[in-house]
This record gives C-alpha cells, sequence and structure tokens, in this order.
C-alpha cells in the first residue's frame, strides 16, 4: 500500500502553519484521524515518513506543523532557542495545537468520532499537554520519549483520552521523579492510562540519526519497532 501525502495550510491565532496529511491508498469510507506532532526540529522528512507508515497501517495521518511556517531546524545549538518560547508560554503550544485540531475537521474521508495523536520528543511533550487540556475531539494520545512534566494550565478534574507512553527507561532528560509525578498525576485525574518503559534505552530511540550518548540520545531499533507496534495496538483498540 502506498499513500499519498497532501499539504495543508492553517491558521491559528499568532501564525500560518504548513501541515500534511497522509490518506491511504484506495482509502474509502471515513478513516480514523492521527495527528503527529513533530520534535523540537520541526515538520522534515523523518515525520513525513513516519506519517507516511501510518497511512499504510490505514489512517489518515496529518503532520502538523507547530513551529510555523513549515520551519524545520538542523544544528543543534538552535534546540533550547527553539523550544524555550513554548516550555515558558503552554498557552501559545495548546493554542497551536489546538489550531491542528481544528486544521483536521476540513480532511476529507476523516471520521472526526475517532481521532487521536501522537508526538515525538518535545511533540511527546505536546500531545500530553491536549489531554490534559480534556479536548473533548481525541480518543487517546501516544507520548514517544516524550516530556512528562505537568502544566499550569487550566484543567479538567479528570481526563477523558486515553494515555500512552513510550518512554527510555534510561532517558536522562526525563528523570525518575518527573515519571512518579506524571503517574501521581494521572491517577489523581482518574486517567485511563499506560506507561511502557524500555531498558537499556535512553532519549529520541526512534531517531535512528540519534547517536550522542554524552547527551542522551542514542537509537534504539528495538526500543523503536516494539513502541511503534505498541501504537499500533493502541490506537486499534482505541480508535
Amino acid at each position: 500500500m502506498t499513500s499519498n501525502g497532501t499539504p495543508l495550510e492553517y491558521s491559528g491565532a499568532d501564525a500560518v502553519f504548513k501541515g500534511v496529511y497522509f490518506t491511504p491508498a484506495q482509502a474509502s469510507g471515513p478513516l480514523p484521524v492521527v495527528l503527529i506532532c513533530h520534535a523540537w526540529d520541526g515538520l522534515n522528512d523523518e515525520v513525513r515518513d513516519k506519517a507516511a507508515k501510518l497511512a499504510d497501517a490505514g489512517y489518515i495521518a496529518f503532520a502538523l506543523d507547530i513551529l510555523g511556517g513549515g520551519k524545520t531546524m538542523t544544528d543543534m545549538a538552535d534546540l533550547i532557542p527553539t523550544l524555550t518560547p513554548f516550555f515558558e508560554n503552554r498557552a501559545m503550544l495548546l493554542d497551536r495545537l489546538e489550531a491542528g485540531v481544528n486544521a483536521a475537521k476540513a480532511i476529507p474521508g476523516a471520521d472526526l468520532t475517532r481521532m487521536g495523536a501522537m508526538g515525538y520528543c518535545f511533540g511527546g511533550t505536546a500531545v500530553l499537554d491536549l489531554a490534559r487540556a480534556g479536548n473533548d475531539n481525541l480518543k487517546g494520545v501516544v507520548s514517544f520519549h516524550g516530556g512528562l512534566q505537568g502544566n499550569s494550565l487550566n484543567s479538567p478534574k479528570t481526563l477523558s483520552a486515553k494515555i500512552l507512553v513510550l518512554h527510555g527507561e534510561d532517558d536522562p532528560l526525563v528523570p525518575p521523579e518527573e515519571v512518579v509525578a506524571f503517574k501521581k498525576e494521572m491517577a489523581d485525574k482518574q486517567a485511563d492510562w499506560q506507561l511502557h518503559a524500555y531498558g537499556q534505552t535512553l532519549h529520541a530511540f526512534t531517531r535512528p540519526e540519534a547517536n550522542d550518548p554524552k547527551f542522551g540520545a542514542v537509537y534504539n531499533r528495538s526500543a523503536d519497532a516494539r513502541s511503534w507496534q505498541a501504537m499500533l495496538n493502541f490506537f486499534e483498540e482505541v480508535l
């Protein structure tokens, strides 16, 4: 099966975004749609490849452009300057995410009663913020090696979206105390949640180019494959 990619420009409160969605070839009938939130470096070819792969599994995969304007980054020196505005203003991040949710409603053939979201690293944090916000459009979210820290935004007392966290047990960017705090938050909000921790696994374990043990980001082929299958199993259940 070969999916087809279609650019989708959409607007938010503070920017114009250049997303792209992939639809399964020979698709028939309304299909579940999954939003994909990129890592810190933007909607690049790696994200498009993941979206196409997800479409091949039978989903409409909508890759969001959180940075705006289709911007992508390649220099690690830009990591902190790129992410800081979003972590200092989680309301801005949530606004951009919700603009993507609204844009997905215009995708032909999308079954809006079966919508989920997934994200990598920064994007993993982002989709968890969508779940925390109680967005009624989402049935489930999946975070791949994302940060688990909460935010100070208004949030419902209970969360309706089901949550799957795919985590490297030895990820130095998500320390054990952050994992403990996340678990308590999920319990307090009566969430339907899972956390899969992969042993001997660092940050960025799904990114083949990740090879920086000093920083704590290293690709892990088995964790990559296992986490992808876990995501497919999850969406098969909730969507």
